[in-house]
Formats: structure tokens, sequence, C-alpha cells
């Protein structure tokens, strides 16, 4: 019983690893923009790192919500005015 996962465990492992290889990858992509096409400047390192996490981010939830990870519309109350 020691050795099982539950599932939300599962899903946070997966959401964290997901995050690591984006955000990982906006680096690189950063890092071989800068150097070859923007003189070494800082910004596409941090827009490239940030368009990774922000990707991660999307997936997370889409993840964690097991509504949109179906495909299926989200129904929401309607506001009282």
């Amino acid at each position: 019983m020691a050795g099982e996962r539950i599932p939300s465990e599962q899903i946070f492992d997966q959401a964290a690893a997901n995050l690591i290889v984006k955000a990982g990858l906006g680096l690189s992509i950063g890092v071989v923009a800068s150097a070859l096409l923007f003189k070494r400047r800082m910004w596409p390192v941090t827009f490239f790192t940030g368009a990774g996490v922000g990707a991660a981010y999307a997936d997370a939830q889409r993840i964690f919500d097991s509504v949109s990870s179906l495909g299926l519309p989200t129904m929401r109350k309607p506001s009282a005015a």
C-alpha cells in the first residue's frame, strides 16, 4: 500500500514534468535566438522561457480541469444582473 500512488500525485507529477520540459525548451530556443539573431540580448531568453512556462501553465489547467480535458464545453451559471 505504501508503493501506491494516488491519481492526483500522478497528475501533479505530469504537470511538473511538463513545466520543466517546456521551460527548458523555451530557454534553449531563447539562447539560440539570442546568440544567432539578436546580438546576445537578454530579452529573447526571457520571452521564450516565459512562453514555455505559459504553455505549461495552460496544459496544467487543462489537465487539472477534467471537463475541459475531455473536450466538453463548460457550463457556467448565468450572472444575476
